[in-house]
Protein backbone atom coordinates (compact mmCIF):
# COMPACT_ATOMS: atom_id res chain seq x y z
CA UNK A 1 0.00 0.00 0.00
CA UNK A 2 1.38 3.21 -1.00
CA UNK A 3 1.66 5.38 2.08
CA UNK A 4 0.13 8.61 0.83
CA UNK A 5 -2.92 6.85 -0.13
CA UNK A 6 -6.45 7.78 0.50
CA UNK A 7 -8.53 4.62 2.35
CA UNK A 8 -12.11 4.89 1.15
CA UNK A 9 -14.91 3.00 2.78
CA UNK A 10 -17.65 1.40 0.92
CA UNK A 11 -20.68 1.90 2.80
CA UNK A 12 -21.08 -1.50 4.22
CA UNK A 13 -17.51 -1.07 6.46
CA UNK A 14 -18.20 1.69 7.41
CA UNK A 15 -21.48 0.49 8.78
CA UNK A 16 -19.67 -2.09 10.61
CA UNK A 17 -16.61 -0.29 11.50
CA UNK A 18 -18.12 2.41 13.04
CA UNK A 19 -20.53 1.26 15.98
CA UNK A 20 -17.74 -1.29 16.97
CA UNK A 21 -15.15 1.48 17.77
CA UNK A 22 -17.64 3.90 18.83
CA UNK A 23 -19.53 1.00 21.58
CA UNK A 24 -16.22 0.81 23.35
CA UNK A 25 -15.88 4.27 23.84
CA UNK A 26 -19.26 4.69 24.58
CA UNK A 27 -18.28 1.52 27.36
CA UNK A 28 -14.95 4.13 28.17
CA UNK A 29 -17.24 7.09 28.81
CA UNK A 30 -19.25 5.32 31.32
CA UNK A 31 -16.30 4.35 33.55
CA UNK A 32 -15.26 8.05 33.53
CA UNK A 33 -19.03 8.55 34.65
CA UNK A 34 -18.98 6.27 37.29
CA UNK A 35 -15.60 8.03 38.50
CA UNK A 36 -16.57 11.35 38.80
CA UNK A 37 -16.45 12.78 41.89
CA UNK A 38 -19.82 13.99 43.26
CA UNK A 39 -18.30 17.66 43.53
CA UNK A 40 -17.24 17.88 39.43
CA UNK A 41 -21.17 17.77 38.74
CA UNK A 42 -20.03 19.95 35.31
CA UNK A 43 -17.38 17.50 34.12
CA UNK A 44 -19.80 14.62 34.77
CA UNK A 45 -22.23 16.27 32.49
CA UNK A 46 -20.28 17.16 29.87
CA UNK A 47 -19.18 13.55 29.53
CA UNK A 48 -22.79 12.27 30.19
CA UNK A 49 -23.76 14.53 27.25
CA UNK A 50 -20.73 12.99 25.19
CA UNK A 51 -21.66 9.77 25.65
CA UNK A 52 -25.50 10.43 24.55
CA UNK A 53 -24.22 12.61 21.14
CA UNK A 54 -22.05 9.21 20.68
CA UNK A 55 -25.33 6.74 21.48
CA UNK A 56 -27.41 9.08 19.01
CA UNK A 57 -24.63 8.97 15.94
CA UNK A 58 -24.73 4.87 16.46
CA UNK A 59 -28.56 4.97 16.78
CA UNK A 60 -28.78 7.64 13.61
CA UNK A 61 -26.17 5.52 11.55
CA UNK A 62 -28.19 2.41 11.76
CA UNK A 63 -31.07 4.72 9.94
CA UNK A 64 -28.90 6.24 7.77
CA UNK A 65 -27.92 4.94 3.94
CA UNK A 66 -24.69 6.68 2.05
CA UNK A 67 -26.59 9.72 1.25
CA UNK A 68 -27.32 10.87 4.98
CA UNK A 69 -24.79 9.89 6.99
CA UNK A 70 -23.36 13.13 6.96
CA UNK A 71 -26.04 14.38 8.71
CA UNK A 72 -25.40 12.11 11.39
CA UNK A 73 -21.83 13.46 11.88
CA UNK A 74 -23.02 16.94 13.89
CA UNK A 75 -24.29 13.99 17.07
CA UNK A 76 -20.15 13.35 17.28
CA UNK A 77 -18.99 17.10 16.03
CA UNK A 78 -21.47 17.80 19.48
CA UNK A 79 -19.37 14.58 21.56
CA UNK A 80 -16.03 16.02 20.70
CA UNK A 81 -16.75 19.92 21.71
CA UNK A 82 -18.34 18.25 25.19
CA UNK A 83 -15.19 16.97 25.50
CA UNK A 84 -13.13 20.00 24.89
CA UNK A 85 -13.01 20.47 28.66
CA UNK A 86 -9.90 21.17 30.95
CA UNK A 87 -8.99 17.74 32.43
CA UNK A 88 -9.30 17.38 35.87
CA UNK A 89 -6.61 15.42 37.43
CA UNK A 90 -8.64 12.01 38.29
CA UNK A 91 -9.28 11.51 34.49
CA UNK A 92 -6.15 8.91 33.59
CA UNK A 93 -4.18 11.65 31.30
CA UNK A 94 -4.11 9.59 28.19
CA UNK A 95 -8.26 8.33 28.43
CA UNK A 96 -9.48 11.42 27.58
CA UNK A 97 -7.17 11.88 24.59
CA UNK A 98 -8.10 8.54 23.46
CA UNK A 99 -11.55 8.87 23.22
CA UNK A 100 -11.41 12.04 21.26
CA UNK A 101 -9.00 10.19 18.79
CA UNK A 102 -11.20 7.93 18.29
CA UNK A 103 -14.34 9.66 17.81
CA UNK A 104 -12.32 11.85 15.38
CA UNK A 105 -11.34 8.87 13.36
CA UNK A 106 -14.69 8.08 12.55
CA UNK A 107 -15.57 11.43 12.15
CA UNK A 108 -12.73 11.96 9.62
CA UNK A 109 -13.88 8.24 7.95
CA UNK A 110 -17.17 9.63 6.97
CA UNK A 111 -15.91 11.74 3.64
CA UNK A 112 -14.48 8.71 2.60
CA UNK A 113 -17.42 6.56 2.35
CA UNK A 114 -19.12 5.68 -1.18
Amino acid sequence: MVENEIQFLRWKEFRQMAPSILRLEITRLGGLIDATPPEALDVRNALVKARFEVQQFVSCLENADPSTTKACASHLQTALLVLSFDEPEWIPRQTRAYIIDRLTYVLDRIALVY
